[in-house]
């Protein structure tokens, strides 16, 4: 039998930890990417003593190879690990795919949670072409097994120094279209904890009125909506990020 093959990760690409005595605060970065994506959020609640972790997510910081071959139940369990490993959280917080995965852990973890946050929630694909014929996306794998990221993205990474695959693995592709829409029918409906929702009014990613479905699914009567004018789907980098990182502030300071 041959051997599972090991993959790097990439210089930068690590989990990071900010240790503080305030709340515990975990942030799960998004698809293709690495917690680089979360790291201003956390650099900015820790320096408002929030005790921070940040996840890798498998797959992800290595290579588009090592992403091909993961599935939903891998990126699940890495999350109900690390509350094991770690005693559990007071807030969770979640970028895009991260959201998805948040709002599993709000509901997995009820009891113990203060607070969930989600982000540019990856709940419908930008353009609207991709989510009609996402159920392609099998068949896709094996005919195109990656899509190229444009050469402006790539750019836009590299300023703002962001770790993130510059192509798409298609198999993992239709991993996360799988996650989005279990979460769609079977988990949002379950939360109950508090729950803010963040999202950009210019998302280029995903559909920027992604809220209203969080919204009207989302049962929790503690809500928020915060809604960034000027920002894409990174919003943690983007034009409106000191109304994000203050948002999140407020959330957590009102619930600790």
């Amino acid at each position: 039998m041959s051997e599972k093959k090991q993959f790097s990760i990439i210089s930068g690409a690590e989990p990071f930890r900010l240790k503080a005595k305030g709340p515990k605060v975990l942030l799960i970065h998004g698809f293709t990417a690495t917690p680089t994506e979360v790291r201003p959020i956390g650099d900015y609640l820790h320096k408002k003593k929030c005790d921070i972790y940040s996840i890798l997510i498998p797959g992800h910081g290595t290579t588009p190879e090592d992403l091909q071959t993961k599935k939903v139940a891998d990126w699940q369990n890495s999350i109900t690990e690390i509350f094991a490993e770690n005693n559990g959280f007071d807030f969770v917080i979640g970028f895009s795919m991260g959201a998805l995965l948040a709002a599993q852990a709000a509901i997995d973890f009820e009891n113990q949670l203060k607070g969930l946050v989600l982000i540019s929630t990856f709940l419908k694909i930008k353009p609207k072409i991709l989510s009609r014929v996402a159920f392609l996306f099998p068949v896709m794998k094996y005919l195109k097994p990656y899509f190229s990221k444009s050469d402006e993205t790539a750019q836009f990474f590299k300023d703002n120094n962001l770790i993130s695959y510059l192509k798409y693995p298609m198999s993992a592709v239709h991993e996360i279209v799988k996650l989005s829409k279990y979460t769609q029918r079977k988990v949002l409906s379950k939360i109950m904890v508090p729950t803010l929702i963040i999202q950009g009014e210019k998302d280029d990613r995903v559909d920027s009125e992604g809220y209203k479905i969080l919204q009207k699914l989302i049962p929790a009567e503690d809500k928020e909506l915060v809604l960034l004018p000027d920002s894409q789907h990174i919003v943690s980098v983007g034009p409106d990020k000191e109304l994000l990182f203050k948002s999140i502030h407020q959330f957590i300071k009102k619930r600790k």
